[in-house]
């Protein structure tokens, strides 16, 4: 028989490192997503020129989205906001573009 000391032990299998980002990073992206959308949304009730702000609240709503780190909550009210905003200039635009084709 062989000595239980001569046989090869096996490795000890290390834990399975988490990687995340660090705590101030982590949930960032789903609030400015929503103060974009809620400057868009400020701006497009007065002038037809908030649908950028509302367009990048919607970009980095649906980013903020893909997380899952962020905050699913801001970032669904930071979408809806943002279209809200970009339906809100549209209109606005549409009635400057109407006023302008009248000749008033």
């Amino acid at each position: 028989m062989t000595d239980p000391a001569e046989q090869p032990q096996p490795l000890p299998i290390p834990e399975p490192l988490e990687v995340h980002p660090p705590v101030a990073a982590r949930t960032r992206l789903a609030v400015w997503a929503l103060v974009l959308a809620l400057l868009g949304l400020v701006v497009s009730f007065f002038v037809g020129w908030g649908f950028p702000l509302g367009l990048a609240a919607i970009v980095v709503a649906i980013v903020a989205l893909r997380r899952p780190w962020e905050s699913r909550v801001v970032a669904v009210w930071a979408l809806v906001l943002g279209v809200l905003s970009v339906v809100y200039s549209a209109g606005w635009l549409i009635y400057a573009a109407t006023l302008t084709a009248a000749g008033r």
